[in-house]
């Protein structure tokens, strides 16, 4: 019975491992992850967006704005959680590593403060939520074209 305690651990243990992301061999390869996140991080900032202005022109009913914004929050915060994990190669890599970061998470805390705004159903807040996810999306933007 213990053996298989112990084997179901270890076995539990080695996949768990296995699903944090691994070091990356070199700049390059981490140019490109960084690419990919950031890409990732736009689209989740983008629906977040489109949600949340869709709601305030009144097309579209609370609970989808809501459930929406929602959605782009936890998809921002599992990007972040990603890349964060990732192991810099080199010196020129870990400072991508820290400006990558510091977007993630003005990105994630945007969709969060949006979050907010539309379940409490305030129009004024919501706007000034709409204004970080923007100043987020050009940031972004200005990254991918130096990754590129």
């Amino acid at each position: 019975m213990w053996r298989k305690v112990a084997f179901v651990a270890v076995l539990g243990s080695y996949l768990l491992l296995a699903a944090c992301a691994a070091p990356v061999p070199d700049d390059g390869a981490y140019r490109h992850a960084a690419l990919q996140t950031s890409m990732a991080m736009v689209s989740a900032l983008a629906s977040g967006q489109l949600a949340a202005q869709t709601g305030l022109r009144g097309n579209s009913f609370s609970p989808f704005t809501d459930g929406n914004v929602t959605d782009a929050e936890n998809d921002a915060d599992s990007v972040n959680s990603t890349f964060s994990s990732r192991q810099p190669p080199d010196a020129r890599s870990d400072a991508l590593r820290q400006k990558m970061l510091q977007a993630l998470s003005d990105g994630t805390s945007a969709l969060t403060d949006l979050r907010v705004a539309v379940r409490m159903g305030d129009r004024t807040q919501v706007r000034k939520a709409l204004a970080e996810v923007g100043k987020s999306l050009k940031t972004f933007d200005a990254l991918q074209q130096e990754l590129q």
